[in-house]
């Protein structure tokens, strides 16, 4: 049967040395034309040379539209598929089945008896016309068998000893089947070896319960056909697609061995091996054939098919058949015009009947319970937009793919080709005999645009010229790694016919807008800055910006210029809407970039409330301090007085000082008794939500002189948080990570034995301590040189500034021996406070880690 696949392929074709071809014209018109071209089985005429090619890729690009609008040949993608034997039935003469892979079939029944009055039925059902490498499962009415080892059925329990399976693998050796030669009463004998056949030997015994509907369904689980690995020169099962397809070519029906390119042949077969990222996770891999058919579908239309599965090409040339997978490849040869020997023809479109935006189909497998079913459609939303909105559909049935998301990846490459559809056709020089058809080259061509694009060889061929010359004819279809990424750019496919830019293609710009408030001129503005981008800047010569307040309906321009930056000065608070269009050197506008409903309100919020105010009393008068703040537009302060102590209002108060301008933080006032309020006010006449205040009583303003002093050292017995005492120094506890702090109360309070003002004063000695490990010159970091402190003060610290000493004092009018009501703290450094007595406090902090205040004394002052 070697003859037969080679004899229809001669029938169509006359193979001649390195001239294949691809597709050129799509199947429905193919029976019109003497150049003839059908899916994924190709025979040209042209020239002095005939072809052989069948492109699984190209033919998708080419001919399924048109083959969706005309009658379908049985077989081959966009056909239905004759996917053998769904389940076991009786037929006089029944094709052979072949199974590649592993997938769910029945079989035919070659051998069908009752004995023992019926209680018996024997059948022979042949699953393959060849060995398989195991029969995994048995299904009787869609319901998978437990064997044991004897082939009887244990379960579903309902079939419990009323069946038994003995199955028979199909080599050349086997023999006949003992136990139904013992059954059968001489009817199958030694003689019925069925060498070469895959069958199962199945007894069936009547039981009405169990087959209430009398002989029931019977269907196999197989993994098919060993098929030869060029890369290992070993024969094994294998859902490999390119050693499938091999052995198909190479099988007692086909070609000899001889007659393949192995290489070539070896190398798709590595290319399906590669593994696939799921996007679910996990993996698989890139191509697999799984399925089957029958001997009465034509050698053409099962190579079609045969193809779907790995997405490839296959074709004739210098005496030999090649296979390449679909995988992108380097590109072997470069050329450039100084190659061509002609002019060259370019075709940028091919027709709008052979475009499609939708891959649809079928396929079968695990997650379909083998039964044909509709894989994902895929659809470009990109492709669909640029076909004016309209939806194009071809029908790619894939019969040999077994989950869906390969089914969605191979639908999804053929949608990507289809749409890589410039064509290039030239004479070249002898360079060009470096190449064959389905290898990718370079092109550069000044003129096209193009530099180093990538083409596929679809057509080659030699000839002789007039001045004694070789020349090389070659058609080139562009194609880009793309083809084969499930996340490409789809638009990437109608935009990289050429480099040059399009005149009327104007890029569009990127808009960002944002708004502050400055002072320009002593007056307080707003500011809308315009930040504008783009990705292809050196085709942008201007950017035109413009603006209106979202309620108007007239925009405003707010000037053309650079991209960059466009500033819209002197703005009110209010709500506006901005947009941007870039203008290329040709005066083309392009696309306006709109961002509406901005907020503008940078004028309009109150400054920040006056913290930390507090006074001080001195001869002079009382100095009024506060932390500054901060807000951009302040403008000034103002200070109000009452001459309560309790319960004053900034409103029922009288102006001190009017206006404390900007950025002053402190001013003296006369000295009165009260309560002093202060409030901070922009350059909008905002003024801030709550007054600050403080009280100065009247007992603060008066003076005495004399001396007390309270001296902590050594054991330091006043009260401790978070301190302790460490070689007679007062210190943080546990420094090891920052910021912490402590505190320690004085032991004893100052009695001046009467309510009066006096001058408090501390004096600290302190010293900084590293609490870390022991430190050597070997953990000191950087260079001495740059070290604060003397050479003998390295790990010291007496140039760090990561401690700090902070100052308390707390007053009371009370006998402090009896019951008395102190003040809340106050941190002070020096200065007048009533009371008649006095007592002390000091916060220890540090901001670095395993360092700590040291101190050797603290002694606090009173004077009056």
């Amino acid at each position: 049967m070697t003859w037969l696949i080679a004899l229809a392929l001669t029938f169509l074709s006359a193979p001649v040395l390195a001239d294949p071809i691809s597709i050129a014209i799509a199947a429905a018109t193919s029976a019109a034309s003497t150049a003839m071209a059908v899916q994924a089985g190709t025979i040209v005429a042209a020239k002095a040379f005939s072809y052989f090619v069948t492109s699984f890729v190209l033919q998708v690009g080419l001919a399924f539209l048109s083959s969706a609008l005309a009658p379908k040949p049985r077989g081959g993608p966009g056909g239905r598929f004759d996917a053998g034997y769904e389940v076991a039935g009786i037929g006089p003469a029944q094709d052979h089945a072949i199974i590649y892979g592993q997938t769910r079939c029945g079989g035919v029944v070659v051998y069908k008896e009752a004995t023992d009055e019926n209680k018996y039925l024997h059948l022979i059902i042949a699953i393959a016309g060849h060995e398989c490498e195991e029969i995994t499962s048995v299904y009787m009415n869609d319901e998978v068998l437990t064997l044991d080892g004897s082939g009887n059925a244990t379960a579903p329990s309902k079939y419990n000893g009323l069946i038994r399976v003995i199955k028979h693998l199909g080599t050349d050796a086997q023999t006949a089947d003992a136990t139904l030669i013992a059954e059968s009463d001489g009817k199958w004998t030694s003689d019925h070896r069925l060498q070469g056949v895959c069958y199962a030997y199945i007894r069936l015994q009547f039981d009405a319960d169990a087959f209430p509907n009398g002989e029931p369904s019977i269907s196999f689980l197989v993994k098919g056909k060993k098929v030869y690995n060029p890369n290992t020169a070993a024969t094994a099962w294998s859902d490999n697609a390119a050693l499938c397809l091999r052995d198909y070519l190479t099988s007692s029906y086909g070609l000899n061995t001889d007659d393949l390119d192995e290489t070539l042949f070896g190398t798709a077969a590595n290319i399906c091996d590669e593994t696939v990222t799921l996007a679910a996770g996990g993996t698989e891999k890139r191509y697999t054939c799984n399925g089957s058919f029958t001997t009465k579908d034509t050698p053409r239309g099962l190579i079609d098919s045969l193809l779907t599965s790995l997405g490839g090409t296959i074709w004739y040339a210098q005496g030999k058949w090649r296979l390449k997978a679909a995988a992108y490849t380097t590109p072997l040869v470069a050329f450039t015009e100084d190659d061509l020997r002609s002019s060259i023809k370019i075709n940028t479109r091919h027709s709008r009947r052979d475009n499609f935006n939708t891959v649809k189909g079928v396929f079968k497998g695990a997650e379909t319970n083998y039964q044909a079913s509709d894989y994902p459609q895929v659809t470009s939303a990109t492709f669909v937009d640029i076909d004016g909105g309209d939806e194009s559909v071809i029908n790619l049935d894939l019969p040999f793919t077994s989950t869906s998301t390969r089914a969605q990846r191979i639908a999804k490459m053929a949608l990507y080709r289809n749409r890589e559809q410039l064509t290039v056709s030239a004479s070249f020089g002898l360079a060009a005999f470096q190449v064959q058809v389905g290898d990718l080259i370079k092109l550069t061509n000044t003129r096209a645009g193009w530099t180093e694009k990538v083409f596929e060889v679809n057509n080659w061929s030699f000839k002789p010229e007039v001045d004694q010359t070789l020349t090389v004819d070659m058609d080139l279809r562009e194609i880009s790694s793309g083809v084969f990424s499930w996340d490409a750019e789809e638009s990437a496919f109608d935009q990289n016919n050429t480099t040059l830019p399009d005149a009327f293609d104007v890029p569009s710009v990127g808009l960002v807008v944002s708004s502050d408030a400055r002072i320009i001129n002593e007056h307080l503005i707003n500011v809308i800055s315009a930040t504008t981008t783009s990705a292809s800047p050196e085709r942008v010569d201007q950017v035109e910006v413009q603006f209106k307040k979202s309620s108007d309906s007239s925009w405003r321009s707010a000037g053309f210029g650079e991209i960059g930056i466009t500033e819209i000065i002197d703005v009110e608070d209010a709500t506006f809407d901005v947009r941007a269009r870039a203008i290329n050197t040709f005066g083309i506008k392009g696309d306006w970039t709109t961002r509406a409903n901005f907020v503008v309100e940078n004028l309009a919020d109150p400054p920040a409330n006056v913290t930390d105010f507090s006074f001080n009393v001195s001869s002079a008068g009382i100095l009024l301090e506060w932390e500054a703040v901060a807000d951009l537009d302040l403008s000034f302060y103002r200070i109000r007085h009452s001459f309560v102590e309790s319960g004053a209002t900034y409103g029922s108060s009288i102006t001190a000082v009017d206006k404390v301008a900007r950025p002053a933080n402190s001013v003296l006032v006369p000295p009165q008794s009260g309560t002093y309020l202060i409030k901070a006010y922009d350059k909008s006449g905002n003024q801030s939500v709550a007054a600050a205040s403080v009280v100065v009583r009247a007992e603060d303003l008066d003076t005495f002189g004399t001396t007390q002093r309270q001296t902590e050292h050594t054991a330091f017995s006043g009260t401790k948080s978070g301190c302790s005492v460490a070689d007679n120094r007062l210190r943080i506890t546990d420094p090891s990570s920052q910021p912490s702090t402590a505190t320690y109360t004085f032991s004893n309070y100052i009695d001046t034995s009467a309510v009066r003002v006096a001058k408090c004063q501390m004096e600290i000695q302190n010293v900084r301590i590293d609490d870390s490990a022991s430190v050597t010159f070997d953990t000191l970091t950087g260079n001495f040189d740059s070290l604060p402190g003397n050479f003998d003060d390295l790990s010291g610290g007496s140039g760090f500034t990561d401690t700090n000493v902070i100052q308390y004092v707390s007053t009371t009018d009370d006998n402090p021996a009896s019951s008395p009501t102190w003040s809340a703290y106050k941190r002070f450094k020096s200065g007048d406070f009533s009371g008649r007595a006095f007592r002390f406090k000091v916060d220890l902090v540090s901001t670095g880690d395993d360092v700590t205040p040291a101190l050797a004394q603290l002694a606090a002052t009173v004077r009056y």
